[in-house]
């Protein structure tokens, strides 16, 4: 870890997810940052908001999140989440949290939570044909492994559809701690998915920090199956447009027996910096 607001490692992820209790509705955690970047990862906002609304709410597991990103907070600003009650039946619980940081509100969320019906009803897509996990091909950074699958790969220039396939995964999350397992995945959903929107423009990509900005304005996720993220999982993504500086980016989320764990959707700017 270079510094203590940068995510480097998994263990980085997992002790920006460590919140305290500092008020009866009000969970604070660490503003950490990605690697290059200088303001706090939404990715870890939006982890945050999920474990403060199911600590709030401890007879419930989440089912989704929504948050909306408003703006960005400084590295090393602790990152407050202040859990309001919203609605309570017998098996949904939803719950609005306000974000803020050094006194101003960084986001808003809506998070939903139940308790899941035992039925035998159900059904979801089918994962992709694409080649299991190579660990020889994984690469490290920012918390996750990682295995590119795609051709070009997705941070190059070269044009390409706008959609993309990895597999990833977050060892050392604790398997047993559904939580917790929740929030990697929505830190990794948010590191990966807006990528695909720059794939079909020629000469650009997200990881030209200089060059383009792109950043999330409502990301939303579904949770449909208990998933441990310590294993590989496949999120397969879609962006199905992009206009008016603005992108939608759709992405499932399979483990390696192909179950459908999750979904996720990424409205997000989309600009060239001039």
């Amino acid at each position: 870890m270079s510094d203590n607001a940068t995510i480097t490692t998994p263990d980085d992820l997992l002790r920006g997810l460590r919140l305290t209790k500092v008020a009866d509705d009000t969970w604070q955690g660490p503003g950490l940052v990605m690697p290059r970047a200088t303001w706090v990862f939404g990715g870890i906002v939006a982890a945050q908001t999920l474990v403060a609304a199911t600590e709030a709410t401890p007879d419930r597991i989440p089912r989704s999140i929504t948050t909306r990103f408003l703006r960005q907070a400084q590295p090393h600003s602790p990152i407050r989440h202040t859990v309001t009650p919203i609605a309570d039946t017998r098996t949904f619980a939803d719950r609005e949290i306000d974000v803020r940081a050094d006194g101003v509100q960084i986001a808003d969320a809506r998070v939903m939570l139940h308790v899941p019906d035992d039925t035998d009803l159900g059904h979801h897509h089918e994962m992709p044909d694409v080649p299991a996990p190579d660990e020889s091909q994984a690469f490290a950074g920012a918390g996750f492994d990682t295995i590119d699958l795609n051709d070009p790969p997705a941070h190059s220039r070269k044009v390409a559809l706008p959609v993309q396939r990895h597999w990833m995964r977050a060892g050392g999350t604790p398997r047993d701690d559904q939580l917790v397992n929740a929030a990697m995945l929505l830190m990794a959903s948010d590191l990966f998915l807006v990528a695909s929107a720059w794939r079909p423009v020629g000469g650009h990509s997200i990881v030209q920090i200089g060059e383009v900005m792109s950043f999330g304005l409502n990301l939303t996720m579904w949770f449909h199956e208990p998933f441990e993220i310590t294993d590989w999982h496949l999120i397969d993504v879609d962006t199905p447009a992009a206009a008016n500086g603005r992108s939608l980016t759709l992405g499932n989320w399979f483990d390696q027996g192909g179950r459908l764990v999750a979904s996720v959707a990424l409205d997000a700017v989309m600009r060239v910096r001039r």
